[in-house]
């Protein structure tokens, strides 16, 4: 309990995002750490699939043999044991880095109530003021969580698959990153019509 409480302590601007992060930079290491052995060797399944598909064409062509493909299965599978290590492990921390994150508010929060005098808890409601308070620690803490997570499994993750393509035929790979951002885009501009559209039908059913 008192190691809790000296870890809220040291946090210098609770009302700031930031201080949190710093705060938990050492479990955000690890995340950093094995977010990136995951989302990088992510890579490794299309290109081992790749390869013994190749393989299999040199063996039915009379240019490989059957321990040539074995190592490449045994390989295969070896990296992806690691990328679901490394999945699991970011997991973990991720969502340890949420659950400290959600304590230590959660602690400011009881503390500052704890300061206060009787008087002042009758006047403001200090019950619901404290129930809305709780659940809007909990969607910071969950939209934190999920902000990190995204970081890697979408960023990280898309500049892998992007930079592969590149290496492999970096004209074909540009010509088709045209194409998501006229969809987005696109998909933007729709975005109103389609909402005007259940507005308007919603009016109408209930008209």
């Amino acid at each position: 309990m008192m190691k809790n409480k000296e870890r809220s302590k040291k946090i210098s601007q609770p009302d700031r995002i930031l201080s949190y992060f710093q705060e938990e930079w050492h479990i955000l290491a690890a995340v950093t750490i094995f977010g990136l052995i995951y989302n990088l060797r992510l890579l490794c399944g299309p290109w081992f699939e790749g390869k013994m598909a190749g393989c299999l064409v040199d063996i039915l062509g009379g240019r490989a043999v059957s321990s040539d493909m074995a190592i490449l299965a045994g390989t295969y599978v070896l990296a992806i044991a690691i990328v679901q290590i490394a999945r699991y492990l970011k997991r973990f921390y991720v969502r340890r880095f949420a659950n400290n994150i959600n304590r230590q508010m959660k602690q400011i929060l009881y503390g500052t109530l704890v300061h206060k005098s009787r008087e002042e808890l009758h006047q403001k409601a200090v019950g619901s003021v404290m129930t809305k308070a709780i659940l809007d620690v909990d969607d910071c803490a969950e939209g934190i969580r999920k902000f990190t997570t995204e970081i890697f499994d979408t960023g990280v993750a898309i500049f892998s698959y992007i930079g592969m393509l590149l290496y492999y035929d970096w004209r074909l790979a540009l010509l088709g990153m045209l194409f998501p951002p006229i969809s987005y885009l696109l998909a933007e501009k729709l975005k109103t019509v389609v909402q005007r559209t259940a507005q308007n039908i919603r009016f109408n059913q209930d008209g």
